[in-house]
């Protein structure tokens, strides 16, 4: 007995629902490793701006070289998966980049610790938006990171740095193993 028209389309909207599925728990796999990279790379970016305050352009600029090549790199392994990624990552990554540079141009001039509010915020409304659009544990991970880093902008005084490595960059290594077991 051949199925009805409706148990068909049932059917294949059981289908789409399981591949849905299947390809976010690909794509927060995927995003994990990034986090767990840029998580490391910002807790370390923050611990050696602590530590050597004087430095903070030089710090920066080696965590976001360094970064892009490891992300590159990490992205190549994702490009079996999702053919692309690659070209689209260095896209996303080029624009948080340009977005804080032009923003600091524009708002010039910007203490350390207001600067330092720029990339996080901004990645953060990403998450947000992502998660609202199709995979809902970014939302969390955008809002999570948003607050806890508003918090540390408003609360952490002396400690700053501090604070803001084990927000920034804690949100993100704990984000990762999170969507790793997914």
């Amino acid at each position: 007995m051949s199925p009805s028209p409706e148990e068909a389309a049932q059917a294949l909207r059981a289908i789409n629902s399981v591949q849905a599925r299947a390809a976010g728990f690909q794509d927060y796999r995927a995003e994990s490793l990034q986090l767990m990279l840029w998580g490391v790379a910002n807790l370390l970016g923050c611990v050696f701006t602590a530590l050597f305050p004087q430095l903070l352009l030089l710090i920066w600029l080696v965590v976001v070289i360094v970064g892009l090549v490891v992300g590159v790199r990490l992205a190549r392994i994702a490009q079996e998966v999702t053919p692309g990624i690659v070209w689209r990552y260095l896209l996303v990554v080029g624009s948080v980049l340009l977005f804080a540079a032009l923003l600091h141009v524009v708002m010039w001039p910007l203490t350390p610790k207001q600067g330092s509010m720029i990339v996080p915020l901004f990645v953060a409304t990403l998450y947000a938006i992502r998660g609202a659009q199709s995979r809902p544990r970014y939302l969390i991970i955008g809002t999570t990171l948003a607050t806890l880093c508003f918090c540390c902008f408003l609360f952490a005084t002396e400690h700053y740095w501090w604070w803001l490595a084990v927000a920034w960059g804690g949100t993100f290594i704990l984000s990762s193993l999170w969507l790793r077991r997914t």
